[in-house]
């Protein structure tokens, strides 16, 4: 029997090499402009809600990926991140932010209460390696400002005492007279 031509060639979607090397090109740039990011598994989850978390992220300033494992595996090896590739298995979505670690992992942790189906597995801070557990702990600190705040309190107290110290000699002395005068 004779093969018979049914039409002619159709190319894959993916684009091919190329395309594939412009993604892990574009992934290892958002990787090395990162201060931090977590890997989540999002199986379970419908694509609007992949959407409308994507939506609640984006007003914390994080950025929420789906990527593939072994694109991903490659721009992290190309950046030096090689603590990500152990985290890479099923099916893995990537938050990236270049701001404050602590919102990244409380709005994350938000997400994991809302969205029962969504799952931490890990992520980098820096270039160090943390566990899903040491996310949750980091979600729990207060906020950055709070913690400038409370840094700002500590160094001014010290030197309100030591104004008030200063300063009472010469009230004392005023109230004394002023009780005389009177």
């Amino acid at each position: 029997m004779a093969k018979t031509k049914t039409g002619p060639k159709v190319k894959r979607k993916g684009g091919g090499v190329p395309a594939k090397s412009k993604a892990v090109d574009a992934l290892a740039e958002q990787l090395a402009g990162s201060t931090a990011l977590i890997v989540t598994e999002y199986r379970g989850l419908k694509v609007t809600e992949l959407q409308e978390l994507r939506k609640r992220l984006r007003t914390r300033k994080v950025e929420y990926h789906v990527v593939k494992n072994s694109l991903l595996s490659r721009a992290a090896s190309k950046t030096k991140r090689d603590g990500l590739t152990r985290l890479l298995a099923g099916p893995t979505a990537i938050a990236f932010s270049n701001g404050d670690e602590v919102e990244l992992a409380k709005g994350l942790m938000d997400e994991v209460r809302l969205l029962k189906a969504m799952k931490i597995l890990g992520g980098l801070l820096g270039e160090q390696a943390v566990s899903a557990d040491e996310i949750s702990a980091l979600a729990k600190l207060p906020g950055r400002p709070y913690l400038q705040a409370q840094l700002v309190g500590s160094l001014q107290a010290p030197l309100g005492q030591m104004v008030g110290l200063l300063d009472a000699p010469f009230r004392d002395l005023v109230y004394v007279l002023t009780a005389r005068s009177a």
